[in-house]
């Protein structure tokens, strides 16, 4: 670039720029053509007027005059303009007009006729009217487009050319959310002609600061037919301010291939100070991803289209004020490089936190390349991993491992899982070949990891194995299977025996949950990817990873499965052995050729219970899952807890509470007052339409908005435009807008999204003092929970994770979530639990967390209270029926300072003479409550066998009876001979002392 005119262009910036922009300029009102564009002073009601309109003059009319034409610029980015209805109202009246014609109807403008039933003055034509939905729904299930079709009545209205002309007074939006901006609407077809002519470099470059978002892919917008292409920036940032800017692309003629931008540092003209390049980040190349590794990313750009770069360079807080200035290299594949000019002016104020408590800032977008969380200790509750020989002990676990580098025992406290050591084999003409030895060799042992591998070469085929171990007990193995010489095996197998004792239960691999069957196979197809076989106090969680996605496979999520294991459809998992004694589960790949390369698996392995019952805990928290106003009632009934989801007035926006904040923040504290918590409902897998960074996410591509055909939800229709998928409606409370909406983009599984989420957490832990999150299905895996819990601990001691599934969704929450269990507080399954229909053990193994170390309540239809106390669990206040009465029962009885032992457990000292009648004790010195449950179909009468010398109880002087508990049961003494009568489905309650 000539140096006269960077200094040139520098000075007038300085000059000229005499105040940073204000955040309100992209509302502005703004002239293009001939129409004004402007956000109306007074918002109306969408329903069946849609957000935007034109305010049309008719003048005076002569004598017979009653039919109008009007020619309107809408210039609107919508698809398929011709599909949406035109409304004409009487601004007077508010009475629609019967009579409309619409003779021309495209993007850049319509041209109407319609009756002016009030004669002269003014009228609205509202030109993308939709059914306003005031209840929620979700775009995933549902085609949600609610926009009015273009039916008219017919009508004879003469020579269209003769007829009275209206004016077009102004192009009006509702509200300033819902204003397109000059960066919203197009340039004509004949203006972008020109505009093409009039400026020949190519790529067509345009700069913008954060106020003014990109946001058309696909159209020249207005802003940028007024202002022209520039190769220059000028900004104005504070210090310590995290300055986030644009650099916009144009490859008009032809595609731009693997665009990249080199940044110089930014420097004073006296060279006295400087912003350091390394300091200066483009988020569409590159930074730090979900998992803490670099990541970069290649940028085309499709021919015709615009792409935004944005930028951010943190400000140094001592830098001195004044002018910085340095420059953007743009390069290309097949184009000269271009220099843009980069000047920023330094002001004297610092900003404490970046930028971050203005969302209009963008300085939580450096939050995308965070790594906050990331770090190999063991979290709060777990201690550092332990190696002796090869044995490795954490989390209660010990494992030895064997030579092959595979778990040969596995031991919970003391309860040994495998039958027999973990192996693999390969199938030949000549036989199988175990591979059982190898050379064992032990790596870095750390705080929380251990590493070792082995390898053996035998039969002709090479066999390695390298695995981590993480303070939970986690295993990480990956196997890999080579040959000398290519060679074809009849098959390849993976197998696991488990001890009597462990081989109690099954559940995944397409097996819902409950009893394990004497025979199970699954095709490694569908939405599972592991399985889970144990029993209530030892078992092992096995996953059968290498596909491209390890998180929970729920509804939006469900990769291939991982060819090593599916085979194209010849791999089988094959679980065997008769009820009672030991199971084998066998993986098996079929048919293998090996030729070049190796054959590479990934497995993990989850010891369960994660981590010990807390149960003294699970009864001191009393959740209610309520808005603000109902908690009221439930915390006079006996909740501590508040899970506050969105959709309400201090909370409106899913999964983005950071818009609405004092009310919030007064919440928390009255709650803190009066010794309650409160979390929040915060997730990943989907995304306001409120996002004050949504059109920077856009511009990066699916990296963070998933991919798809979109057209649904009147917003993102007029301002998303293409290219993403809806999620979850509603409308907001009327306390933060009357017809305010809150429509949601689907996130895509794993991304960079995750670092900002995770930031996001932080800054509320330290910003509203929150108590926790409750996470609902979500799409991330056990290495971001990790770092949530390592956050949360970080603040606060006592922080809560809550987490909650719909098994239709999840199909199967309990083993898709298992290895998230370790760092979660309480479990909510949830949607789709048929209660009434499930046996004992499908409740223990699919509901009640309990075999891995973590309790779970009810939701479905507000569960079975009778049922559920089996196994400590209630449903949530303020869901169906209320928890209240049982609750008043565990305070009663001090439920919190007993010991919890179910029917799973053989230490149970309370028994039935009815198989399908199941007990649990709490047991506390000198008092037990025990929870009876008719699993069956019918009404049971059963004798109770208590073994007094496990209770501490003189049996010669216990009293047993039932204390009132509302709408549960009558108040009532039994002898110790008694039978008890309990309907189907029902319970009872029942003190001994």
């Amino acid at each position: 670039m000539d140096r006269f005119f960077l200094i040139f262009f520098v000075l007038f910036a300085f000059i000229s720029a005499l105040a940073a922009i204000s955040p309100e300029a992209i509302n502005a009102d703004y002239t293009a053509g001939e129409t004004i564009f402007r956000v109306a002073d007074t918002d109306w009601n969408p329903d069946m007027r849609g957000n935007h309109r034109a305010v049309l003059r008719v003048s005076d009319l002569k004598c017979g005059e009653k039919f109008v034409r009007a020619r309107i610029g809408w210039r609107r980015p919508d698809l398929r303009a011709e599909t949406k209805k035109i409304i004409v109202v009487c601004a007077s009246t508010g009475k629609e007009v019967e009579n409309v014609f619409v003779k021309t109807l495209n993007n850049e403008f319509g041209e109407i006729v319609f009756e002016a039933v009030s004669g002269a003055g003014e009228y609205f034509a509202y030109y993308l009217p939709y059914k306003f939905r005031a209840r929620h729904a979700d775009a995933r299930y549902a085609n949600l487009n609610d926009y009015l079709k273009p039916e008219y009545k017919k009508f004879d209205f003469g020579d269209f050319s003769k007829l009275p002309l209206a004016q077009t007074l102004a192009i009006e939006s509702r509200n300033a959310f819902e204003y397109f901006t000059d960066m919203g609407t197009i340039a004509t077809s004949a203006e972008t002609e020109a505009f093409l002519k009039k400026y020949s470099a190519r790529p067509l470059i345009f700069t913008e600061d954060r106020v003014f978002p990109m946001r058309l892919s696909s159209r020249l917008c207005t802003r940028w037919l007024r202002k022209g292409p520039s190769e220059e920036f000028y900004g104005e940032a504070m210090k310590n301010e995290y300055y986030v800017w644009q650099i916009c692309v144009w490859a008009a003629d032809s595609e731009l291939k693997n665009v990249k931008l080199k940044f110089s540092d930014l420097k004073k003209s006296d060279n006295s100070a400087r912003v350091k390049s390394s300091e200066i980040t483009c988020f569409n190349m590159g930074g730090t991803n979900w998992d803490g590794k670099a990541v970069s990313f290649r940028v085309d750009v499709p021919k015709g289209k615009f792409q935004a770069l944005w930028c951010g360079a943190q400000i140094p807080e001592d830098a001195p004020e004044g002018l910085y200035s340095g420059t953007a290299l743009l390069t290309a594949d097949g184009i000269e490089s271009r220099e843009i000019a980069i000047s920023i002016k330094v002001c004297g104020q610092i900003l404490e936190d970046k930028g971050d408590s203005e969302l209009w800032r963008h300085s939580r977008l450096r939050w995308l390349n965070s790594s906050i969380g990331i770090s190999d200790d063991p979290v709060a509750g777990f201690e550092q991993i332990y190696r002796n020989g090869s044995e490795i002990r954490a989390a209660g676990k010990i494992v030895k491992i064997s030579k092959n580098g595979l778990p040969q025992s596995i031991k919970v406290d003391g309860r040994e899982v495998l039958e027999k050591t973990m192996q693999f084999s390969a199938v030949g003409d000549g036989g199988e070949i175990v591979f059982d030895g190898g050379e064992l060799a032990f790596g870095k042992v750390s705080g929380g990891s251990a590493e070792w591998s082995s390898r053996q070469a035998k039969g002709g085929l090479v066999y390695e194995c390298s695995a981590k171990m993480e303070f939970d007990g986690f295993i990480l193995f990956k196997v890999s299977i080579s040959a000398e010489n290519p060679v074809k095996l009849k098959d390849l197998k993976f197998k696991c025996s488990y001890t009597p004792y462990a081989s109690e239960y099954f559940m995944g691999a397409g097996f819902d949950g409950g009893l394990r069957e004497p025979l199970h196979e699954w095709d490694f197809s569908g939405r599972w990817d592991s399985c889970w076989i144990g029993n209530a106090l030892a078992g092992l969680h096995t996953e059968f990873r290498g596909s491209t996605y390890h998180g929970p496979l729920i509804g939006d999520y469900s990769p291939k499965p991982p060819n090593a294991w599916f085979n194209g459809g010849r791999g089988i998992l094959r679980v065997s052995g008769e009820r009672g004694s030991s199971a084998t589960l066998e993986a098996s790949r079929g048919e293998t050729e090996l030729r070049n390369g190796k054959l590479e698996y990934e497995f993990a392995v989850l010891a369960t219970p994660m981590k010990k019952l807390n149960t003294s805990k699970h009864f001191s928290e009393r959740y209610a899952h309520c808005p603000p106003k109902p908690f009221e009632k439930a915390f006079s009934e006996g909740a501590n807890i508040s899970n506050l989801h969105h959709a309400n007035e201090v909370n409106p926006y899913i999964n983005y509470p950071f818009i609405v904040r004092d009310e919030l923040i007064d919440y928390i504290k009255k709650q803190h007052s009066r010794n309650c918590r409160v979390k929040l409902y915060y997730t990943v897998r989907e995304l306001t339409n409120h996002a004050a960074e949504i059109y920077a996410l856009r511009s990066l591509g699916h990296e963070i908005f998933s991919g798809g055909e979109g057209y649904d939800m009147p917003w993102q229709c007029e301002h998303l435009i293409d290219d993403y998928r809806g999620a979850w409606y509603t409308r907001v409370t009327k306390k933060v807008g009357p017809y305010e909406a809150d429509s949601a983009i689907q996130l895509s599984g794993f991304s960079r999204w995750i670092n900002y989420y995770l930031e996001g957490l932080d800054w509320m832990l330290r910003n509203y003092d929150i108590d926790g999150i409750y996470m609902d299905d979500v799409s991330f895996d056990r290495t971001v929970v990790k770092r949530i819990r390592r956050i949360l601990d970080s603040r606060k001691s006592n922080a809560l994770i809550d987490l909650h599934s719909n098994t239709a969704y999840s199909n199967g929450p309990a083993v898709q979530y298992a290895d998230f269990f370790p760092y979660v507080d309480r479990l909510w399954f949830g949607e789709s639990f048929k209660y009434d229909k499930m046996s004992p053990d499908q409740w223990l193994v699919r509901f009640s967390g309990i075999p891995f170390g973590v309790m779970s309540e009810m939701l479905q239809d507000g569960g079975n209270r009778f049922l559920g106390m089996v196994y400590g669990t209630t449903g949530r206040h303020s869901y169906t029926v209320s928890p209240a009465p049982v609750w008043k029962l565990w305070r009663e009885f001090s439920i919190e300072k007993s010991e919890m032992i179910g029917y799973w457990d053989e230490r149970c000292p309370v028994k039935t003479s009815d198989i399908n009648v199941k007990a649990t004790a709490y047991v506390k010195s000198g008092e037990v409550l025990i929870s009876l449950g008719n699993f069956g179909d019918n009404n049971s009468s059963v004798s109770l066998e208590i073994d007094f010398s496990k209770l501490g109880i003189n049996r010669n002087s216990a009293v047993l009876y039932a204390p009132k508990v509302e709408d549960f049961q009558d108040e009532k003494t039994y002898s110790l001979v008694d039978k008890i009568s309990i309907p189907p489905k029902k319970g009872a309650l029942l003190i001994l002392k």
